[in-house]
């Protein structure tokens, strides 16, 4: 995997930044956290709100919030504070995707935008990939299982992109994905998805300019993979579940 230098490492980490530090509470929008209520509309008509309006960050305040697909738009962060859960629905219908990739939190073509603090993204691995099976064996759903299964992040032609300090936890597919993006700060997340087979922690292709460090993987497949298009990648000061560091 290729590096960089210490100073492009401190530039990508300083470069992002939101043109609005306006915060938005999620309960403002109708967003409920009793984790029975489908909030996959709610939310992403706050995320579109707040773009249409200078940007700023959507925060999630303690609860479970149900949802499927949302997609970030320019200038918008979501902030999972401490006891925040994001739950993705064990119904594989509720999400979509990009080029084929599908994900709990998507973005495509977008700029400035980022996820933040203390809380968890759950995919809810399990249910969702006997749901994925079920779907298939009865030939309702006419992809594999590897098409079928969303990560909880994925980015697509995205620039400026900051992921800090949040849990990503019980992936079906790769826990984040990153394809096409370039000014891509991910720190201090804490990654444990082992009950799919193959759930990475970090997929990049074609990816420049990443600074990946201080993060924490316990993954059934590769904690980091980047294909040979991606550039200008450093991994500094992270772990995973043997105590490796890399």
């Amino acid at each position: 995997m290729k590096t960089i230098t210490i100073t492009i490492i401190t530039i990508i980490l300083l470069a992002y930044h939101f043109v609005s530090a306006k915060d938005f509470n999620a309960s403002l929008f109708g967003i409920r956290s009793d984790g029975t209520t489908q909030n996959t509309g709610s939310i992403q008509k706050a995320i579109d709100y707040i773009s249409e309006n200078g940007g700023g960050c959507l925060v999630f305040y303690v609860g479970r919030y149900l949802t499927g697909t949302i997609q970030l738009k320019s200038n918008v962060s979501i902030r999972l504070e401490e006891g925040a859960i994001l739950v993705g629905t064990a119904l594989v219908y509720d999400y979509s995707g990009v080029n084929g990739n599908k994900a709990i939190l998507l973005a495509d073509g977008q700029q400035n935008i980022g996820i933040s603090g203390k809380g968890v993204i759950d995919g809810q691995g399990e249910k969702l990939m006997e749901q994925i099976n079920q779907q298939i064996q009865k030939d309702y759903l006419k992809e594999t299982v590897s098409q079928a299964s969303p990560a909880l992040i994925m980015m697509n032609n995205c620039t400026r992109i900051a992921i800090d300090g949040i849990n990503l936890v019980n992936g079906c597919g790769n826990a984040q994905a990153f394809h096409g993006c370039k000014e891509l700060s991910i720190k201090g997340v804490t990654t444990r998805s082992t009950v799919s087979q193959n759930s990475g922690g970090i997929f990049l292709s074609g990816c420049d300019s990443v600074a990946i460090r201080d993060s924490f993987f316990d993954t059934s497949g590769k904690e980091i993979q980047a294909d040979g298009n991606s550039k200008n990648i450093s991994v500094i000061n992270c772990v995973n579940a043997n105590g490796k560091k890399f």
